[in-house]
């Protein structure tokens, strides 16, 4: 009874603590927002003053258009790589998430298979065939999840090449376009 309790206590220490780690995960990646975001916004009223004085130094509508033309790209430009950093750090808080959900689901693995082990030590005579059959599930379960995480990273690998690739197409683009109004 006393293991039992100490198991108990063990269980619920660590899920406390990894409930604590997902939460600093987490407050590190809106931290990282929060400074993108203060840091979009002051460049933001930088570059908008910096285009108001050029507007305003204009003689003519030529040269009115001319300057509004060429805050075009800068703008395109800006958005992209705020784009991209969100991106990045919403990425980068998942893969801390899911290397976190991996230890988890490995820890949990390496108990339950000590657990059937321990298990089929006291079993009846005759349960061995039950004792294999749960030990091939667990193997064949284990199998699959290597299998679907091995295809969802790279998935989320060529994904994450396709929009790199399009946000430089595009980019170019638009340049060209811009260059040739």
């Amino acid at each position: 009874m006393n293991n039992m309790n100490a198991q108990f206590a063990d269980l619920a220490k660590a899920n406390v603590e990894s409930v604590v780690e997902v939460a600093d995960v987490a407050f590190n990646g809106v931290e990282k927002l929060v400074d993108l975001q203060l840091k979009v916004a002051k460049n933001a009223l930088s570059q908008g003053a910096e285009n108001l004085k050029a507007l305003a130094s204009a003689k003519d509508v030529q040269e009115l258009v001319k300057v509004q033309s060429s805050f075009a790209l800068p703008t395109m430009e800006a958005a992209v790589s705020y784009a991209n950093a969100v991106y990045g750090v919403a990425s980068e808080t998942a893969n801390a998430m899911a290397k976190m959900a991996e230890a988890q689901i490995s820890a949990s693995n390496t108990k339950i298979h000590s657990a059937v082990e321990e298990f089929s030590k006291s079993a009846p005579a005759g349960s061995e065939s039950g004792v294999a059959l749960v030990k091939s599930a667990l193997t064949a379960a284990n199998a699959a999840y290597e299998t679907a995480s091995k295809a969802a990273k790279q998935a989320v690998a060529a994904v994450e090449q396709n929009v790199q690739s399009a946000t430089s197409a595009s980019l170019k683009a638009a340049s060209t376009a811009l260059k040739a109004a």
